[in-house]
């Protein structure tokens, strides 16, 4: 089954890997899962707090690695809005693929 974010959940077929409180990444539906990353502008970092480790970061359409715009490109925004099947192409995209499909 393919990937699904409508902006709130990623689901895989019925079952819902995450979800996105508009800061918060957390495992499974509800808001009391574990916090995988959060959003912090277009940093993306580990847990919930802003003091977790740079996971990646958003450049334009570009997701690069770390908190630098000079970091190793991973991927553009369009290509891992394709792979997760989302429409938006922010920093909650990069987070999600970030953590599901990198």
């Amino acid at each position: 089954m393919a990937l699904k974010f409508d902006g709130k959940f990623l689901k895989d077929g019925n079952k819902t890997l995450c979800n996105f409180n508009g800061r918060i990444v957390r495992d499974g539906s509800s808001n009391s899962g574990k916090a995988l990353c959060n959003v912090d502008g277009k940093i993306i970092r580990d847990g919930s707090g802003n003091s977790g480790k740079a996971l990646c970061n958003v450049d334009g359409d570009n997701i690069r690695d770390g908190v630098s715009n000079s970091g190793k490109l991973l991927i553009k925004v369009s290509d891992a809005a394709r792979k997760i099947g989302a429409t938006s192409r922010g920093p909650s995209t990069a987070a999600i693929w970030f953590m599901f499909c990198r």
